[in-house]
């Protein structure tokens, strides 16, 4: 998703947050006076039309955060002066430093974070000496800070919101003297907090299960850092003591600017990088080394290893470096060795030194990258041991294309480094640019299907506005709640992650809630002809890589069930038939599922046989009862009863339920909402009888058989 389509669907969530006191933000009035007014005046206007804000056009520019985030971007104005930016970035870095030094002041004990004192002790320092205890302590504390500021939005949205277009400015304008003292930390902590953004809204995601808006890639990410290299009144080993004093942070890519600068095609900028890269390397014993590139990426750690050998003379880097790589994540290995194979192979390194690393190879189990990396040094350098070889020949006899073609894969990377660099110089060269910033506003109110970097994924353009969502939630009214998500579906109508909250709600008006979801699925199956009329192929990127998708799939998904509860098959077959094309493999599931019920009732047991042949016993229950149901009318009733057994072994009561001789109460549904799994999945089995007992009731002697299962099944357990 594009940075400024986030970030201006996050401005909207907080100008509306603010209004309703849901996170209250001061309003940075010593900031008007900079401010352009026809731009001013513009920006808040087309604000309130792309996402039809119901407050005035001069409410709008009276908010903190509307104007942090016009002054973030005027940073970057060529226009006005550059003493009048350096005003306007001191207003800013005083009150993004006052926001991160409230974070800081509220973050829990860490023994908080992992239970009773000393617990974290003995859980990430058992084996740790005293005075590397106490650097770890600090380190840990230092990244759950950074984790802490991403929990919560009165932190994360201003550093969202500006946060990296004033560390971009303070590292492109610092002078020399200025990288030491009071200003390198102020800087340092901005630029690692900024930084944070990439890894940190994935993080938050997985651990706590609250979605933060990521409105940096990987590479814009790393404007600050790569702002700072361009700045040619700092030194190199200024820079590379600055990265020396935050090498405790685990989560920040600290290398990937200057090592994917190394691929510049400018001489003088490729130079500079490659400096950093073996002054860190200087620097850093390998432990502390090995810490940094972990928290980075594959890319990042196989570009400053090839470096890294492509300079140093390799029997003197042997042991450091073999030291150095058994030190990095196992997930990194393959890659890594196909990156230092690819150096050896470029350098033209002696014979008898390629011999010693092809030695240390092979005391390793075999792997892809491994034996790769054998194979092509022992080509390259015709080297008599052709113990990797014969891993890699075909029919007895290796091909010659073979290591051309092995020899540009293991050299991939190198390739993308350099598009990873024109990418971080392209969104360089967009920051602070309105024009782009008035584009996307003109565009954000109609939706459609965004092509990712032109490859053959799209994305459904409208950004999920969770961040206002848990502020809605956070309130702890629930019947507020609900009205509120209820009117910013009527608001928000293109915004599908507000129907789909409410559908988990526990409304008492469900048949509005209904009407909501009719309406709303019959609009999102209609968009999926954006993508079906493009003339190039195309597929929606997968929901796992794309919030957006992921909402636009779940409210199809639910419209689908929604029309099969309403027997309205011959809409729901056409919605799946219609949608099916472009949908990622791995999002298939539930349409798959809904299909096949589909094709149950319908009596279409053509296709719906050759789809059964494709569900085992680990898929959808639905489908798997779908299947028992196709087996139980071919009069396959040995079959039919192990789908049934194996249904029971997860949801023991589901046949008592479709036989209503039982049913779960109130304080079943109680414990279900505690988070007890039991009774979960009692309700479970609940909603699978109550979706599919009139399926069963109406086949002849069904009802007996299943009475006949369930005592096999009782017998059995």
């Amino acid at each position: 998703m594009d940075r400024e389509t986030v970030k201006l669907t996050l401005l909207a969530e907080a100008l509306e947050m603010n209004w309703n006191s849901y996170t209250v933000y001061e309003p940075l009035a010593e900031l008007d006076s900079f401010l352009d007014k026809d731009t001013t005046v513009k920006l808040a206007e087309a604000l309130k039309s792309g996402f039809m804000l119901e407050e005035s056009v001069e409410e709008i520019m009276d908010d903190g955060f509307f104007r942090g985030y016009l002054a973030g971007l005027t940073l970057h104005d060529d226009s006005i002066s550059l003493q009048k930016r350096e005003e306007i970035a001191r207003i800013l870095e005083d009150n993004l430093l006052s926001v991160l030094k409230s974070a800081d002041e509220s973050l829990p004990s860490v023994d908080k974070f992992y239970g009773k004192a000393g617990d974290y002790d003995k859980r990430f320092f058992p084996l740790f000496e005293d005075k590397d205890k106490a650097r770890s302590k600090s380190s840990l504390r230092e990244n759950l800070s950074l984790f802490w500021y991403y929990s919560k939005d009165s932190y994360f949205i201003p550093l969202i919101l500006w946060g990296n277009e004033l560390a971009s400015f303070l590292s492109e304008n610092v002078d020399k003297q200025g990288l030491k003292g009071e200003t390198a930390e102020k800087l340092k902590k901005i630029m690692v907090s900024v930084e944070a953004s990439y890894p940190m809204s994935e993080a938050v995601r997985s651990v706590v299960g609250f979605q933060v808006p990521k409105a940096e890639s990987d590479t814009s990410s790393q404007l600050p850092m790569l702002s700072l290299i361009m700045n040619k009144n700092v030194g190199a080993e200024e820079i590379v003591e600055l990265i020396e004093s935050i090498t405790q942070y685990s989560v920040v890519n600290l290398m990937y600017a200057p090592v994917a600068m190394t691929r510049s095609d400018i001489a003088e900028e490729r130079e500079r990088a490659r400096e950093i890269v073996f002054r860190v390397f200087d620097s850093l014993e390998n432990s502390i080394l090995a810490f940094v590139l972990n928290g980075g990426d594959e890319l990042t750690i196989n570009g400053f290893l090839y470096q890294i050998v492509l300079l140093y003379d390799f029997p003197k880097l042997f042991d450091r470096l073999t030291s150095l790589m058994e030190m990095l994540k196992a997930e990194f290995a393959d890659a890594a060795l196909l990156a230092v194979a690819s150096a050896l192979i470029d350098k033209e390194e002696p014979k008898e030194n390629v011999e010693s690393f092809i030695e240390y190879l092979k005391a390793f189990r075999h792997s892809f990258g491994l034996v790769t990396a054998g194979f092509l040094l022992s080509s390259k350098y015709e080297l008599e041991d052709d113990s990797f070889s014969t891993e890699i020949k075909r029919d007895g006899k290796r091909e010659e294309s073979d290591y051309d073609f092995l020899l540009r894969l293991a050299r991939e990377f190198l390739d993308d480094l350099e598009l990873a660099y024109q990418e971080m110089i392209t969104d360089y060269d967009h920051m602070g640019d309105l024009e782009d910033v008035f584009e996307e506003l003109e565009e954000i109110t109609e939706p459609f299907f965004a092509s990712a970097d032109d490859s053959e994924e799209v994305e459904y353009s409208r950004v999920p506005m969770y961040t206002l969502i848990n502020a809605v939630m956070r309130n702890n009214d629930l019947d507020d709640a609900i009205e509120a998500i209820a009117a910013y579906c009527d608001r928000y109508i293109f915004n599908f992650e507000f129907i789909n909250t409410l559908l988990y709600m526990p409304t008492k008006n469900m048949d509005g809630v209904m009407q909501h979801l009719l309406f709303s699925g019959e609009m999102a199956a209609d968009f999926i002809d954006d993508v079906a009329d493009r003339e190039d192929e195309a597929y929606l990127m997968s929901k796992e890589e794309s919030p957006s998708n992921r909402e636009y799939l779940n409210l199809i998904e639910k419209y689908v069930e929604k029309l099969i509860y309403d027997k309205n098959y011959r809409e729901a077959s056409r919605v799946i038939e219609a949608i099916d094309p472009y949908v990622n493999p791995e999002d298939l599931d539930n349409l798959f599922t809904s299909m096949t019920i589909v094709r149950w009732r319908t009596k279409d047991f053509e296709n719906l046989r050759i789809m059964l042949e494709a569900i085992n016993e680990e898929d959808d229950p639905k489908a798997l009862v779908v299947k028992a149901l196709m087996n139980y009318s071919d009069k396959e009733v040995d079959s039919a009863e192990g789908i049934m057994i194996g249904i029971l072994q997860e949801l023991p009561d589901f046949i008592q339920y479709l036989l209503e001789n039982d049913e779960p109460d109130e304080e079943d549904f109680d414990r279900a909402d505690d988070g007890d799994v039991r009774y979960q999945k009692k309700i479970d089995a609940k909603l699978l009888a109550e979706e599919f007992r009139e399926d069963w009731f109406k086949l002849k002697g069904g009802k007996d058989w299943l009475k006949k299962v369930q005592r096999v099944f009782d017998e059995v357990s």
